[in-house]
């Protein structure tokens, strides 16, 4: 049986030491210490799972950097080969109750394979074993990708296309065309949150999320036509471990033209001109728009990603 102690009461050594025989030990002990200064988690939201004393299982919950409430969990590790991966469910029961004493509603954790930065999850069918065991909802099957300062740019700029910025628009309209670029979406994550609170209102709380993280107000732009109708929304970001292409949309009347990777490129010009040099972007594997839109705009496909969530309150 499984005693649990916060890194806070043990250390951060002995958190980090589950994945002392992983290949990636060093870049799990960067990425920790990233999360440590910006605040996006704590020693006393590291929490550690022993079996006779000895480090077996540990997670980190997580939040926008700052936030007191956490979102989310990451570093999870525990005995992946275990058959009934008891270690797993010991720790997963535990650090729900750890996030709802700090006020947590809900929990998302998102699973990537192959292994990739920032945090290298190996065994990924065992993991998404243990989220489906443990009640989480798959909220998308999506595909992960990325772009380098040095990667070919294949998309020209669409001289038709005029953009305003946040700044220039104000919020209520900017969430109004969030939600107008919801129509008929391929995101099974989207859809689901349109079925429980309604475009707009799928639109007002992606919104206030993407608020979050850091952005500037002029990476944030909506897309005109030559006649001056709405074509479309690119949001651009930067989250703890890499700039984002963090949303971009196309209203149904435009589809089909290829607009898609004009947001893509317009995001990804604005974001390498503030000097990143590796973007990423995700998509549900199902919207062949935005797959199709990454591609021209000379991303490359680097892994999958299922994104996970779980109400506390359920």
């Amino acid at each position: 049986m499984l005693t649990f102690v916060t890194a806070d009461e043990a250390s951060l050594d002995a958190f980090l030491a589950v994945s002392a025989d992983s290949p990636y030990h060093a870049q799990l002990g960067e990425y920790l210490g990233s999360l440590l200064r910006q605040r996006a988690t704590r020693p006393e939201w590291c929490l550690l799972g022993l079996e006779a004393g000895a480090p077996v299982a540990r997670a980190a919950l997580w939040a926008p950097a700052g936030q007191a409430v956490p979102t989310d969990f990451v570093l999870i590790d525990a005995d992946w080969g275990e058959e009934g991966l008891s270690s797993g469910h010991a720790l997963i029961a535990r650090l729900h109750e750890l996030a709802r004493d700090l006020g947590a509603e809900a929990l998302s954790h998102h699973v990537d394979d192959p292994p990739a930065a920032p945090q290298y999850q190996e065994h990924a069918e065992a993991r998404t074993r243990l989220l489906d065991e443990s009640g989480y909802t798959l909220l998308r099957d999506g595909l992960r990708w990325r772009y380098s300062s040095t990667s070919s740019q294949q998309a020209p700029p669409d001289p038709s296309l005029a953009f305003r910025s946040l700044a220039e628009v104000g919020d209520e309209p900017f969430v109004a065309a969030i939600a107008s670029t919801y129509e008929g979406t391929r995101d099974s994550w989207l859809t689901r949150s349109i079925e429980e609170h309604g475009a707009l209102g799928a639109a007002r709380a992606d919104f206030i999320d993407a608020q979050a993280i850091e952005y500037e107000p002029d990476w944030w732009e909506l897309a005109y036509l030559d006649d001056g109708t709405l074509a479309g929304v690119i949001m651009a970001a930067k989250n703890p471990s890499s700039a984002v292409v963090w949303y971009v949309g196309v209203v149904p009347e435009a589809r089909g033209r290829g607009l898609a990777t004009q947001l893509v490129r317009r995001g990804t010009e604005r974001l390498l001109a503030a000097g990143a040099d590796e973007i990423r972007g995700d998509c549900d594997r199902d919207n062949v728009g935005m797959v199709k839109g990454f591609e021209r705009a000379g991303y490359e496909q680097f892994a999958r990603r299922r994104s996970y969530r779980l109400a506390l309150s359920a």
